[in-house]
Formats: C-alpha cells, structure tokens, sequence
C-alpha cells in the first residue's frame, strides 16, 4: 500500500474515510477478483494508536480471531438488584481486538499491493459527476471511474437531540499495583451501577491478574461531559474492587458515541456509484452498537456482488421483522417509562447466554424472537408499540 504518494488522479474505487470498515473492505477486496484494480483510501489518520477496542463474538471461526488480545468463554451480567448471573455462551467464544493490532496486520497485507494507496488527507467533499465521481481532499481532487465508499458523511444521529438514542462511554485500561482482576469471564453488563431510568451499566474487560479494561456505558439520548464518566470508574473501582487512585495506572483512555438511532434514508443499491458504508451506511447494529464482526461479514458479501460485472440488489439487506424489533427496543430506552437495567434484567434472567448472543447477532428464528419478547415486561413495550403506530400515521 502505497503511502501518501498517489500516484494517479483516478481510480476505479475511492474510499473517503480509511477507518475500520473501509479498510475491511479493502481488505476484502485484495482477496477478490477485484484485487488489481486502482484504489485509494483516503483518511486524515495515519492509524498508527490504539484509539478503539473491538468486540465479537461467534461459534465458528473468523478472519481475524488470531488478532485477538484476548478471547473468553464465559460472561457474567450483574442485575440491578445486586443478582449475579453466570452466563452460558458455549459453542461461542468472545474476542477483543485491539485497533493497533488489527491496523497493523491490515496494512502489512495491503502494502502487497502497488495499486493500493492511502492518502493521509481530509476528506471535504464528494461530488458526483457525469462520468465519475469527484472526491475533494485537503491535498487536491481525486476520481472514482466506479465507486466512492463513503465512511465519511454524518450519520443521521444527533448529538443533541433528545429523541436520538446514542450509545455513549468513555473507557479505562488499567494496570493495578497488585493481582485482583479475575481474567476467566468478561463482565458484559453491570447494571448494579444504574441510578435511575436510563440505561447505564459498567463493562469489564479483564485481560490479566492485574490489567482489565472498563467502560461506563449509556444506552441514552444524553451525551455527558467526559469528567462525569471518569468520576464514575473511579467510584465503580473504589466500591467492587477495593481500588484508590493510588492502587493503579491508567494505561489508555477511549471514549466514543454510536448511534442507535434507525437510518430514515432509503436504501442503498449496489448500482450506485457512492455507497455509504461503516457507520455512515448503517453497519452498526442500532439496538446494540455492535459493529466490528457485522462490517465483516456485510463487506464479504458486498466484494462478491462487486465481483460481478453489473451487482445489483440492496448493499444493506434487512429483515423487516428485525429491524421492527430494534425500533420498539430503542422507542422503550427513549420513554423510560421503565429502566433499561429492568429490561436486560428480564432477558439475561429468563433466557440462555447463548440465546441471547444469538438474538443480538441476528440470528434468531422469529419464533424464538417472540419467546424473547415475552420474557420482558409487557406494558412498557406495548406502549412504545402504540407509540409508534400513532407516530407512523
């Protein structure tokens, strides 16, 4: 991958914004039919720090499980109620990446490839033309001849808009002074942190005796300062670990905001000559915030459609049940007319760990959706039903 030094106006593919879904896609790519075809990646990031972790889980192997920091076996969810439950997750395995590890391994196996370059650049504009696409970067203006992938315009999700509901977090890897993390599980919700009805809990990494990371999560309409999460580890390592300020180092810090707000835009076709992709097209699970093993698997099936001479069909295909489902979800966090920790609660208590990751990856039967449905209080999401059939018309 050639580095900063284009050395062409024009492309068969641009990609505006070089982050974790474009360059999966490349990546993909290079292992196609499409391998040899002129390509630029454009991003103001070089990708060089670990600013992002990863997460995923599944019951077979992947690309990129050898990359993995660690892998677990084992989950625990923490109810609101201080009630512990060990979850069951076999066959599935669940993995952390670190971004640095992956950035790096992608690069190496792209620099196989002179026809693929990264311009360390901003993106300011993409503008489609008669018989190309103009993509206009802080170093100058570049043409797709095919496509532009565009990881680069907003999603629709406002920052502060109170109806949009965001995953918010900010994140802490730690080294303690001393041996006290358990690294055998991963603490996947800790609801016994939630104050009122927002949905907020605490997520563990453990890695070693002595490091874990841990992120305070929102499933929320409101964005806080970073200073009120910071305050929240603290106090979260204070009361369940025993930890002063004094009993360890903070490594890394990550923060971000994902939206779980349902995309309104109408669907993208594999016909068009720019395709939104990674969170900008959607990739991101909207009740989850999960992204990392569903970019992969949305982009493998997208580099076979482009292997094809004239791909058709949707880029983003849906089930309409499913997709239903994620919106009564995120109508429920949005009314808070009951807490998010009471809704979890009732799915991890009343269903299988392994169901679970299941649903959440889209692979339930709808049949098994409906008995996940009925295990949850039932009130607050007719409501939200209601709702959005009132708001619909």
């Amino acid at each position: 991958m050639r580095m900063n030094v284009p050395s062409s106006k024009t492309y068969r593919y641009i990609f505006a914004g070089g982050g974790m879904s474009a360059l999966s896609l490349v990546y993909f790519l290079s292992q196609s039919k499409r391998a040899k075809e002129p390509m630029l990646i454009i991003d103001l990031s070089s990708k060089s720090e670990n600013d992002k972790t990863w997460c995923y889980w599944s019951d077979k192997p992947e690309e990129f499980d050898t990359l993995a920091q660690k892998s677990w076996e084992h989950l625990w969810f923490h109810g609101p109620q201080a009630k512990s439950i060990a979850l069951d997750i076999a066959p599935f395995q669940y993995h952390k990446i670190r971004s640095i590890d992956w950035y790096t391994y992608i690069k190496k196996q792209l620099s196989q490839f002179p026809n693929i370059e990264f311009l360390q650049a901003e993106v300011l504009q993409i503008i489609p033309e008669e018989k190309s696409t103009k993509v206009q970067s802080s170093l100058g203006d570049f043409y797709a001849t095919d496509k532009v992938f565009d990881s680069f315009t907003a999603y629709p999700c406002e920052i502060n808009n109170p109806k949009h509901i965001k995953q918010h977090f900010l994140g802490w890897e730690i080294e303690s002074n001393f041996p006290i993390f358990k690294s055998d599980a991963v603490h996947l919700f800790d609801f016994r942190v939630a104050q009122g009805k927002e949905c907020e809990f605490m997520y563990i990494l453990p890695t070693s005796s002595k490091k874990a990371l841990f992120e305070y999560t929102f499933f929320s309409a409101q964005v806080r300062e970073a200073s009120f999460y910071r305050d929240k580890i603290k106090s979260y390592l204070q009361a369940f670990y025993g930890l002063s300020e004094e009993d360890y180092q903070i490594k890394e810090e990550e923060k971000g905001i994902i939206p779980m707000c349902l995309d309104q835009r109408a669907s993208q076709r594999l016909s068009d000559k720019i395709i939104r992709i990674g969170t900008s097209g959607g990739f991101v699970k909207a009740s989850t915030g999960y992204s990392f093993l569903r970019t992969q698997r949305i982009n493998q099936a997208l580099v076979k459609e482009l292997e094809k001479d004239h791909p058709q069909g949707l880029v983003l295909p849906q089930s309409t049940f499913k997709t239903w489902l994620d919106k009564v979800f995120l109508q429920v966090l949005l009314e808070q007319s009951i807490a998010g920790s009471e809704v979890f609660e009732a799915l991890f208590q009343k269903n299988k760990g392994s169901l679970m990751l299941r649903f959440l990856d889209e692979k339930t039967r709808i049949w098994e959706d409906l008995c996940l449905m009925a295990s949850v209080p039932t009130l607050p999401f007719m409501r939200a039903v209601y709702h959005l059939i009132i708001s619909s018309k």
